[in-house]
């Protein structure tokens, strides 16, 4: 014990760090993902629209070539990158728009408690394979030869049933092992819960709007929004409730939502805010923390076929 405390008086509190990774991580989510993508590889929403496609933070030499001082400048004073609106952009847009508003529309039916703990046993045994949002990265893991299924998949979750999933999930099949340890039946039906909400609105939603509108679609308690170290400013009051979808059409929704992923709309300006050197720094030390990809372009391993 005491040769531990000395060792962690000579190396430092790892807790500094680790804030300071969480804050990087929170900035970059808010003010760079809509581009870079929730993983750093240039496969944000609005990537699509940009002349350049973003830079693959995970896999190119940026963050290797340049100090922290000059990506800072280059981040703060850099060019900024024309939009196009080609048809292709605006189809993708349209799509994710839908996608968001399909995902909001069904936070007042979701059971909550079950979802949890379902998330809870995803993320400590699914996420390897299938990835955080049901997306498997297209490094496949270790001792596993074909990509996994991409669980986010519309056209996957409509085509297998829940029994087919909580068969999979307890007794496994070809490619998807048995989920170890063997899950019990209610903790089955927990993961089934929380793997239904495995979508492109699902990670729209958490990306870019559950910092505001709350995780559940709760909203804000009337005070103001204050999270550190994001922004403080007025945060909605309204939820994502039954009564809110009572009052509003299904198309002024979908005018919202269009709006947010433009960067439009004023009440979004955590999209807008000019970061300071110290704060692009912060985000520099999340990427840092990452693990670096292989060199390859995502998607060249096949989906299987076959399914999981």
């Amino acid at each position: 014990m005491i040769a531990l405390l000395l060792l962690v008086a000579e190396l430092g509190s790892p807790l500094p760090r680790v804030a300071t990774v969480d804050e990087g991580r929170a900035r970059y989510m808010a003010q760079c993902a809509r581009c870079h993508g929730a993983n750093g590889i240039g496969d944000g929403p609005d990537a699509p629209l940009l002349r350049n496609p973003p830079a693959d933070l995970r896999r190119g030499e940026i963050l290797d070539a340049f100090s922290d001082e000059k990506l800072a400048a280059l981040v703060r004073d850099g060019k900024v990158s024309r939009l196009e609106l080609r048809p292709e952009a605006i189809t993708r847009q349209a799509a994710d728009t839908e996608a968001l508003y399909r995902f909001i529309r069904k936070l007042p039916q979701i059971p909550w408690k079950s979802v949890d703990a379902g998330a809870e046993l995803y993320f400590e045994r699914c996420t390897p394979c299938h990835g955080g949002y049901g997306r498997p990265e297209s490094a496949l893991p270790p001792g596993v030869s074909r990509r996994p299924q991409d669980l986010s998949d519309d056209a996957f979750q409509a085509s297998v049933s829940d029994r087919e999933l909580r068969w999979l999930v307890r007794h496994g099949r070809r490619g998807m092992p048995v989920v170890l340890p063997r899950v019990t039946e209610a903790e089955a039906a927990d993961l089934i819960h929380f793997v239904r909400l495995l979508s492109t609105g699902f990670e729209l939603y958490e990306t870019f709007c559950s910092t505001c509108h709350g995780l559940r679609g709760e909203g804000a308690t009337g005070a103001l929004l204050a999270t550190p170290p994001l922004l403080v400013t007025p945060a909605p009051h309204f939820a994502f409730d039954a009564s809110y979808f009572r009052t509003h059409t299904g198309d002024e929704i979908r005018q919202a939502i269009w709006h947010m992923l433009e960067n439009e709309t004023p009440s979004m300006p955590h999209f807008a805010e000019t970061l300071s050197t110290p704060e692009v720094k912060s985000i520099l030390i999340y990427l840092r923390s990452l693990p670096r990809l292989p060199t390859g372009s995502p998607g060249e391993h096949p989906l299987d076929p076959q399914g999981p």
